[in-house]
């Protein structure tokens, strides 16, 4: 059965992180395959722009260079890069074959690319630190995601990943936070709301 936690998000997001830290590098890489594994048998990803955010490795999430490669005939891709003039996040289109370079905090960011639109995106993969039953989400808590997630149009397909089949019995959500429509762990796809289609 899956532990259940309960608290404040500060509170939830030591404690995950806490979890997350002890895990070898072997054992996040054999989860990250296996929630790889469990997505493409759970979503058809072909013709949807999909986005992606790609992993610090030293935090140990979910290494989402796994779902690249498997999407890499794709001719495109998205992800999110920091714009250093504006001081924020810009989305950007990118084959998949491009080199990457390491960018601001670590993120890995493609060197070839073309600023777009998060409204383009029909389905977000979003590495998680923890979610609840309802689909609500912790993170870094920096806001990032969240300012994102309020760009994308009302039909793109918000997906979590987690390393861990954790579901925590509530997270007290902020006026800011969107949920998640599902979220994939090593061996379960959670449903937090009905989709037309996947």
């Amino acid at each position: 059965m899956a532990a259940i936690l309960s608290g404040n998000k500060e509170k939830l997001r030591k404690e995950a992180l806490l979890k997350r830290a002890k895990l070898k590098s072997l054992k996040v890489e054999n989860i990250s395959k296996k929630i790889t594994i469990e997505l493409f048998k759970n979503f058809d990803f072909d013709k949807l722009n999909v986005h992606l955010f790609y992993p610090i490795s030293k935090n140990n999430e979910v290494n989402t260079w796994h779902i690249h490669n498997k999407l890499s005939n794709y001719k495109n891709l998205y992800t999110t890069i920091f714009n250093e003039n504006s001081k924020s996040w810009d989305c950007v289109c990118f084959e998949p074959t491009v080199k990457f370079n390491p960018g601001k905090f670590n993120i890995p960011f493609p060197s070839i690319y073309k600023i777009d639109l998060f409204k383009k995106i029909d389905l977000i993969l979003i590495p998680l630190i923890a979610f609840d039953k309802y689909g609500n989400r912790i993170g870094y808590g920096k806001g990032v995601y969240d300012n994102i997630l309020k760009e994308l149009n009302p039909n793109c397909i918000k997906v979590g990943l987690s390393l861990f089949e954790v579901s925590l019995e509530n997270i007290q959500p902020e006026n800011h936070d969107i949920a998640l429509d599902y979220c994939q762990t090593p061996n379960k796809l959670f449903k937090f709301k009905l989709k037309d289609k996947i």
